[in-house]
């Protein structure tokens, strides 16, 4: 099944075209008579081919405007029968209420799609317009007062006409209104529903004028006309779009001033045209106050331009630092005072694994990881105010949670507490730095770890020990073992570095297997390796290095050859007043003590109140 072809921009104008021509040969051709009105039927229907075309073909938002307006012309059509029939002699009375009846059911059906048309793609009440519409309203009531003369006659008119016509026109006026003074480019559907509205105000609102104007042969075709304006209305591709983009609340344009102008300078013409009746000094009035008026419609419209420019200077800014924002690799975010999350850029999908929108709300501090939170308090606090009191900003790096379970580093810049327009916090620039971390946690490594063995190395061995004698308990003093390798040289000279360096690592297995996971163990170089233990009451400095000893005792298997392979280890145990050197130094001392005893043994200085002297070595052990 085929879908049938959205009719184009020129077929619109071309239906428009037709129904123009099918007008003027309804006016000119048709005599008034029984045939006029059958003539005018067939108008209608093309009217109402427009319509469906807006609803099924374009699938116009507005349905219900839409349908209003067809349902409009469907009673005009009834209408145009009854009043065909009337004029034939068919039962004139009951014919012609019927006609009245369905002439005020249509001018209610064309007033609600009007009004539909107006409000249509509004989410808010745009009050502006409409009380820009009421005044206009009021200033045609005025003028049509001064036109039709005095109140009796009036009324008297009114009735005769009825309510229908009166009530269309207010209508159409309240929408007429809103879509003139509408700002922005106008679509074509716009301007033909426009002048759709004009034409019928002219042209059914002619009634309730008196005298020639009344009776005009010009008033006749508008409303005829306007169904031309309305086929092209709901035929342009533009109806499409009509209602879907909210309009603004801020239609103060040019069109609007001029229109609320015009009705401005009918309370002067009015009081000349009086003074033209009675006299007196209303032509200086009437004449002084358009003046002022002029010059005050001068000056707002002058103000409008400069507000647009203003307007459209800051809608670029905002432009510029929105793709600034969504572009930058950065997360800049605004954390009110409270701890919750006011505004953070879109980069923070990429750091954290979440969008923008998740985050809002939320505690900032929370994101930290648990070990970080207090150091992130503390910043903000160090923080201070941008009024002067604290650092003004404050950097640190902390570690977040990833949506993925994981954690990043990030380094963090906090502005100091900022009491602004629209906010009340601070500001907060996030850069990821994970990858600096990581590869300052491996320097770090490098620098305190030695290559081979991957134990600590001298220097993070020193600083162990020297954190360990900071105090010292005489009831768990720490205690330090030095370890020399025996006929290292050798196993190295005969069986090459490689067996050396697989004799080493298997040293310092044996050496971290036989101690607590609080004790440190380390290589400072060469053969020797050192055991720092933490806590050494008792006899446990003498039980760890004859523990030590059996362990290194085991054959090795080295190059392919089974080597017995033993160690010389010197202990020394601390007490108060020890320093890491003097520690070491008396570890290192019991070692060559042990290693001139005959290797394989080891030679423990205990803690003396007294200062130390080679007489506190214990007798070496094998």
């Amino acid at each position: 099944m085929s879908v049938p072809a959205v009719p184009t921009a020129r077929a619109a104008w071309w239906h428009a075209a037709l129904v123009v021509l099918v007008v003027a040969t309804i006016v000119t051709l048709v005599p008034l008579g029984p045939w006029r009105p059958a003539a005018e039927i067939v108008l209608f229907g093309l009217g109402l081919a427009g319509v469906r075309t807006a609803l099924h073909r374009h699938r116009t938002p507005l349905v219900l405007a839409w349908r209003g307006l067809g349902l409009g012309l469907v009673f005009f059509a009834l209408s145009c029968v009854a009043d065909s029939l009337a004029l034939a002699g068919i039962l004139p009375g009951p014919i012609g209420a019927v006609e009245s009846g369905l002439d005020i059911a249509a001018y209610a059906a064309m007033a609600v799609g009007a009004l539909g048309v107006v409000r249509g793609g509004r989410r808010r009440r745009d009050r502006g317009s409409w009380i820009d519409t009421a005044t206009l309203l009021l200033a045609a009531a005025l003028a049509l007062l001064a036109v039709r003369g005095d109140e009796h006659s009036l009324s008297a008119d009114l009735v005769e006409v009825g309510i229908g016509t009166p009530v269309l026109t207010a209508v159409l006026l309240m929408v007429c209104a809103p879509l003139a003074m509408s700002r922005g480019a106008r679509s074509v559907t716009t301007m033909a529903l426009l002048a759709a509205g004009v034409l019928t105000i002219v042209g059914y609102g002619g009634r309730i004028l008196v005298g020639d104007l009344r009776e005009s042969p010009l008033l006749d075709p508008l409303p005829l006309l306007a169904v031309a304006a309305l086929v092209l209305a709901g035929r342009h591709p533009s109806v499409a779009g009509r209602g879907r983009r909210p309009a603004s609340e801020k239609d103060a344009t040019a069109s609007r001033v001029l229109g609320l102008g015009a009705s401005l300078l009918i309370s002067p013409a009015l009081l000349v045209l009086w003074s033209i009746g009675h006299g007196g000094i209303g032509y200086v009035l009437g004449a002084g106050s358009s003046l002022l008026t002029a010059i005050a419609l001068w000056r707002l419209m002058t103000l409008n331009r400069e507000q647009e420019r203003t307007r459209a200077a800051l809608a670029a800014s905002e432009a510029r630092l929105q793709l600034l924002l969504d572009n930058a690799a950065d997360v800049i975010g605004i954390v009110d005072s409270d701890g919750s999350i006011a505004y953070i850029s879109p980069a923070v999908e990429a750091l954290l694994g979440r969008p923008p929108a998740e985050y809002l709300g939320r505690n900032a501090f929370e994101l930290a990881d648990a070990r970080d939170q207090p150091r992130l308090r503390t910043a903000v606090a160090a923080a201070g105010d941008s009024g002067g009191r604290g650092a003004g900003f404050v950097d640190t790096d902390i570690r977040v949670q990833h949506s993925s379970g994981g954690t990043r580093w990030v380094e963090m810049r906090i502005s100091g507490r900022v009491a602004a327009v629209g906010i009340d916090g601070w500001v907060v620039n996030i850069r990821e730095v994970t990858d600096r971390k990581l590869f300052e946690e491996e320097l770090r490594r490098q620098a305190t770890t030695d290559p081979l063995t991957g134990l600590l190395n001298r220097t993070a061995f020193s600083e162990r020990l020297a954190a360990a004698t900071v105090t010292i308990d005489p009831a768990a003093p720490p205690a330090v073992l030095f370890v020399d390798v025996d006929d290292f040289k050798t196993v190295n000279d005969t069986l090459g570095h490689a067996a050396g360096d697989e004799l080493l690592v298997t040293v310092a297995a044996r050496l971290t297997a036989d101690v607590r996971s609080d004790d440190v163990v380390a290589r400072l170089g060469g053969d020797e390796f050192a055991v720092l233990l933490t806590v050494a009451p008792g006899d446990r400095l003498r039980d760890v290095s004859d523990r030590l000893l059996t362990a290194l005792r085991a054959p090795v298997e080295l190059a392919g050859t089974t080597v017995s392979i033993t160690a010389s280890i010197g202990g020394a145990l601390g007490a108060p007043g020890d320093t890491a050197e003097t520690l070491l130094h008396g570890a290192d001392t019991a070692m060559y003590s042990a290693k001139r005893s005959g290797k394989d043994s080891r030679a423990l200085l205990d803690a003396l109140p007294r200062q130390r002297s080679s007489q506190a070595l214990d007798e070496p052990a094998h």
